[in-house]
């Protein structure tokens, strides 16, 4: 498999994830939406790696830490692609940060708080719709192949 092909395969997890996550806020399964939603970016992150650095994806979950293994690459990093990447990133780190928050809280550490796992629907609006801002800024760093 190439590297595009690779990407592509992540892209359609990705977005079948997103498109999964927009079913379940409308039928009120919070939760699993922010679930989803950091598993669409996760695997997008993995693909725009293996796309831009011709190496396979560390094996992690952390979207901070992907994101930093990406940007700190050198075959991407000198880009002029890995230069904008590296000075917009931080305009969504908070994204990134609740996107894990959301994601280790599916874990049962506490029975004894197990219903402050559950997110109301604000949130998980709120959560959706930055997530789709983010991945919209990802998408801008893929060439479109026809």
């Amino acid at each position: 498999m190439t590297g595009t092909e690779k990407y592509q395969h992540w892209k359609i997890l990705s977005d079948y994830d997103i498109e999964t996550a927009k079913l379940l806020l409308e039928n009120q399964r919070y939760n699993y939406v922010a679930v989803l939603c950091e598993q669409a970016v996760e695997r997008m992150i993995k693909g725009m790696f293996i796309y831009h650095t011709g190496k396979e994806t560390p094996k992690s979950h952390n979207i901070p830490f992907l994101v930093n293994r990406l940007a700190t690459n050198e075959r991407f990093s000198s880009t002029e692609e890995g230069n904008r990447f590296e000075k917009e990133r931080l305009d969504y780190e908070n994204i990134m940060v609740d996107l894990m928050f959301y994601y280790i809280s599916d874990y049962p550490f506490s029975y004894k708080k197990f219903q402050e796992r559950f997110i109301p629907e604000t949130v998980a609006t709120e959560l959706f719709e930055r997530t789709l801002q983010f991945l919209g800024w990802l998408n801008s760093f893929q060439k479109t192949e026809e």
